[in-house]
């Protein structure tokens, strides 16, 4: 973004906002062409546990239909769309910062899930994801014998 000293009344001033957001937009395109839209969307946090992993992700504002998640071995993938705010007619947009559009995240966990036992629950635009780890995967203790 470029700094400047300009009276806030003057159209001057006018010009390098718009020129900033023109800026801001074309720099976003750009990296979304290169990375992908949705490469850091949504934000997730991932906790593991010995026998089991659990995903949180933000995902304020997208309706569950919208949402599909699948699990193949230690892959976990959230694939989904958030629909753009409709505007009122008239409205002139000064900035937009939030997503829109699809997304995709592909995420490898330590370890292989039960597929048959992940759950999902969606409260107040949190998507928590419990994944049980495979029994067969999980760490075994060996006894040890004397003599």
């Amino acid at each position: 973004m470029l700094f400047r000293i300009l009276d806030p009344q003057t159209k001057a001033n006018q010009f390098w906002r718009d020129f900033d957001r023109l800026n801001d937009e074309l720099t976003r395109s750009i990296l979304d062409d290169q990375f992908g839209s949705s490469s850091h969307f949504p934000p997730v946090n991932v906790y593991t546990k010995e026998d089991e992993a659990l995903v949180t992700c933000l995902l304020p504002g997208v309706d569950t239909d919208q949402i599909d998640i699948s699990v193949k071995d230690h892959i976990l993938s959230i694939h989904g769309k958030k629909k753009m705010e409709e505007l009122a007619e008239g409205t002139e947009v000064h900035r937009r910062e939030i997503f829109h559009g699809e997304f995709h995240r592909r995420l490898e966990l330590p370890f292989r899930v039960n597929q048959d036992q992940v759950s999902a629950k969606y409260v107040n635009g949190i998507l928590n994801i419990h994944l049980p780890r495979r029994e067969e995967d999980k760490p075994k203790k060996v006894s040890i014998s004397l003599g």
